[in-house]
């Protein structure tokens, strides 16, 4: 493990075009990623997403597991439902959204023009192309979250909710005074791992629009991969992998600072 992050932090000093052998620049590349203006871009792209995805994705799972932690006869066929996604190849799953989302071909805009509406370039419009993928990327993770936040919810005591209901305690008061604190752990453990996930997107931007229309969709690791491989400037690449790094450091040193100590551990 260690390996491949030395390998890269070094690299990242280097001119490498994966052909020739790398040549020591320095902090050369680091200066140019800085004076990059679609670095930047693409840095305040990921950030966007991640403000998007995390808060929404997560409490939507928080709310799907809740009713489904009810005792329903269909329990595992929902289960099952919200998992299928997950299990699926995300360029799979990008390439189909893809196929959905086409203007004049994709079954969502049949709908729309079905209903009397005019077609949507849900994919080609840079306004909406970025939250098109969003949208795909919540889709597909979100069985993950809600089994999570499941099983958590399976694990806190009925006796507390029927001492609950004894003091006349409604249904809302004993999801915040139970409920929230009881599965704190899993949610705050979710949040993070949904955090490191989101900074490192690449698949479904990749898949579904390549970072396009111009730079709409062109994320932090996508870039990366671009400059790696489509512009063999592999040297900037590795320093990009650095300052992703050093990013989902900051960002969960932050995350654990300020929520961390509102987490109750006692079960």
């Amino acid at each position: 493990m260690l390996i491949p992050i030395i390998a890269t932090i070094g690299l990242g000093f280097t001119e490498w075009d994966l052909v020739n052998d790398p040549r020591w620049v320095g902090l050369a590349n680091y200066k140019h990623l800085f004076k990059d203006r679609i670095f930047w871009l693409s840095f305040k792209k990921t950030i966007w997403f991640t403000l998007i995805n995390v808060p929404v994705q997560s409490f939507l799972a928080l709310l799907i597991a809740v009713l489904l932690n009810r005792k329903l006869k269909a329990l595992n066929l929902f289960r099952t439902l919200f998992i299928i996604p997950w299990v699926c190849m995300s360029v799979a799953v990008g390439l189909t959204w893809t196929w959905l989302f086409n203007t004049q071909f994709g079954y969502i805009n049949h709908v729309l023009t079905s209903l009397g509406l005019e077609r949507i370039g849900w994919l080609t419009s840079d306004k909406l192309a970025l939250y098109a993928v969003i949208f795909v990327n919540i889709w597909q993770y979100l069985g993950w979250h809600i089994i999570l936040l499941l099983a958590g919810l399976q694990i806190v005591p009925q006796e507390l909710y029927e001492a609950a209901t004894v003091d006349g305690a409604n249904n809302w008061m004993k999801f915040w005074k139970i409920t929230i604190p009881m599965i704190s752990p899993f949610f705050f453990f979710d949040l993070v791992v949904n955090m490191i996930m989101t900074l490192q997107i690449f698949d479904l931007p990749f898949a579904m629009t390549n970072g396009g229309p111009g730079n709409a969709t062109r994320v932090f690791n996508l870039y990366l991969y671009q400059k790696g491989f489509s512009f063999l400037l592999m040297g900037e690449a590795c320093s990009m992998g650095v300052v992703l790094f050093v990013l989902i450091m900051v960002a969960t040193f932050l995350v654990f600072k300020f929520l961390g100590s509102r987490v109750n551990y006692e079960m």
